[in-house]
């Protein structure tokens, strides 16, 4: 009898230490199933638990220090395709299947993944008049709405808090000219009236255009072949006004445009590289028409390490 409790004892221990196993190896070898969900955000939790294992995803992701060629090298081991490179955030945009992107999140060397996925635009609200089914409708006077012309009127305030007067002590109006504001949208038909395009930085309006072809930048003097979305809020930023007569100017209607345009299927990786373009033609040294703004314009915000210094003011807004 005594014989027969030591054997079930010892058979139990044995069962235990197997299960034991069975969980604990997956943890050692960085293989857990389950990944770890604390390094991706829900929209990718979401689709990885909604898909097989062998379905092919594109994440950005984001290293805790710069991507080296080892880092690469590993990416493309666990099976990962790297389709572009975002060095500012230490990161970029890989391809993958469901489970090597459970399996990546548990590298010591990932701090974050995101699922790039096409961004969604939001129109004007129905309070200010805004009407979903019907885009047109945002430009009935936006003017008035983003209170431009309140803009207008302001003088300029030094750091002394005195107000810049010209030498007859007489102050002028200041309306951006001399400043470039990036448009990171869907671009700009820099062909509209108040855009004043000429060719690549020659214009007195868009000094430049240019679309995102999934690799690289190219010039072109409409870069908003999807919504229109760009072109609006490009007006709304520093358009001159002279469609309307002036009615429908920008809040800084003298200042200079670049149109940059994220795709007809803009994504959270696509507006990435154009924060990444941005930075390289605003550092000190590198910044000869004066970029000193970008208006990252998407109805959507994601989780990414800001690292950006000596750099534009960067803003987000629901337009």
């Amino acid at each position: 009898m005594s014989s027969m409790r030591s054997a079930s004892f010892f058979t139990a221990i044995v069962l235990q230490l197997l299960m034991f196993g069975a969980i604990a190896s997956p943890l050692a070898d960085l293989t857990n199933p389950y990944g770890d969900e604390s390094k991706m955000n829900i929209d990718l939790v979401a689709k990885i638990n909604e898909v097989d294992g062998d379905t092919i995803l594109p994440v950005i992701f984001q290293l805790n220090s710069p991507v080296e060629d080892s880092d690469e090298t590993y990416l493309s081991e666990l099976g990962f395709k790297l389709l572009g490179n975002a060095p500012l955030v230490d990161g970029g945009l890989v391809e993958g299947s469901a489970s090597d992107i459970r399996r990546l999140s548990t590298w010591e060397r990932v701090e974050y993944l995101e699922l790039d996925k096409p961004l969604e635009f939001f129109y004007l609200p129905p309070e200010w008049g805004g009407d979903p089914t019907e885009p047109g409708i945002m430009m009935h006077e936006t003017t008035h709405v983003v209170r431009a012309t309140d803009v207008w009127d302001r003088v300029i305030i030094g750091p002394s808090g005195d107000v810049e007067r010209e030498v007859d002590l007489s102050f002028s109006e200041w309306d951006g000219d001399g400043t470039a504001i990036v448009d990171l949208d869907t671009g700009v038909d820099a062909g509209h009236p108040d855009f004043d395009y000429l060719e690549p930085w020659t214009g007195e309006k868009v000094i430049y255009s240019a679309k995102f072809n999934g690799i690289s930048w190219s010039e072109t003097r409409n870069s908003d072949t999807s919504s229109g979305h760009g072109t609006h809020v490009g007006g709304t930023i520093a358009g001159n006004g002279d469609a309307s007569g002036g009615r429908r100017a920008g809040v800084a209607k003298g200042g200079q445009l670049v149109a940059l345009g994220t795709g007809d299927g803009a994504s959270i990786f696509a507006a990435e590289q154009g924060l990444e373009w941005t930075y390289d033609h605003s550092v000190p040294g590198q910044n000869p028409y004066h970029v000193r703004v970008v208006s990252n314009s998407w109805g959507y915000r994601w989780r990414l390490r800001s690292k950006w210094s000596n750099s534009p003011t960067y803003r987000h807004a629901n337009l």
